[in-house]
């Protein structure tokens, strides 16, 4: 009669990884009481990884995550999609990352890198600070303002073309909406882009605004929106965000510019 050894691993919402092993007598056969007191074991350390990371996250909350102080007049977060895909934490894993948009040789995270790029050159001549985040955000992260720079695709409507806003939904501060609207108007102004009709709901619960449900997200008194710069497949569209990124960072520069003039704490 030869015995096996069985290990049950449970990742925990805290990120803990304990393992539970334990002998059956029989191969092929598990006592009830073996079953029953391996979950007994792991609802245990779920209800304290639970615990722990609602400490966690009260932490956080009450020291978030921010640029180093700096001489410049505001700090801004730009969160560029789909980029440093390899450093996403566990809680982000089970997220569809897979999915960025294709076009011109040129995957996603690289157009959304160099609008990006673009735009912090641009706020720094405005005496305004930008750190630039990957797919992950590095904790609760707190700022003047946040935008998630996106691009987009369609493979039902190969001719789609045009740009998305949307604000938080998660939003606390009551200024993100007015971001949104601003963003909306320099990015059409800058680019000629048409704006989209249709915003999907998966925009304004983009998972880096949710700091209930994620602990690798932006603070809810961060005024926050994301992007979707134009459709990568479409050439017209890629005239502009890969050909020339530097008019779509121009729109979300003067965005911001503006929103903090209105809305800025300094």
């Amino acid at each position: 009669m030869r015995r096996f050894v069985i290990v049950a691993s449970i990742v925990g919402m805290a990120g803990l990884y304990p393992a539970f092993v334990f002998a059956s007598g029989t191969q092929g056969t598990i006592s009830s009481v073996s079953v029953a007191s391996l979950r007994a074991q792991i609802q245990e350390v779920e209800s304290k990884a639970f615990l722990l990371r609602e400490k966690v996250k009260m932490f956080a909350f009450r020291q978030p995550l921010q640029a180093a102080p700096s001489s410049a007049r505001w700090q801004v977060a730009l969160q560029v999609g789909h980029w440093k895909m390899e450093e996403v934490p566990w809680e982000l894993r089970g997220l569809n990352h897979s999915e960025q948009a294709r076009g011109g040789g040129k995957m996603e995270w690289e157009i959304n890198l160099a609008i990006a790029q673009k735009a912090a050159e641009l706020l720094g001549a405005h005496r305004i600070g930008v750190t630039l985040l990957g797919a992950a955000l590095p904790g609760i992260y707190k700022a003047d303002a946040l935008v998630a720079i996106h691009a987009d695709q369609n493979p039902n409507l190969p001719r789609a073309s045009g740009f998305k806003v949307a604000a938080s939904a998660h939003d606390k501060s009551g200024k993100a909406r007015r971001l949104a609207q601003l963003l909306e108007q320099e990015y059409r102004r800058a680019t000629g882009l048409d704006r989209e009709v249709y915003i999907p709901e998966s925009m304004s619960s983009y998972y880096a605004f949710n700091s209930d449900k994620f602990l690798y997200a932006v603070h809810p008194l961060t005024p926050s929106v994301i992007i979707e710069t134009g459709y990568l497949p479409n050439p017209r569209d890629r005239a502009i965000i890969l050909t020339n990124p530097q008019m779509a960072a121009a729109g979300i520069v003067q965005a911001l510019v503006k929103f903090l003039e209105e809305h800025g704490t300094k």
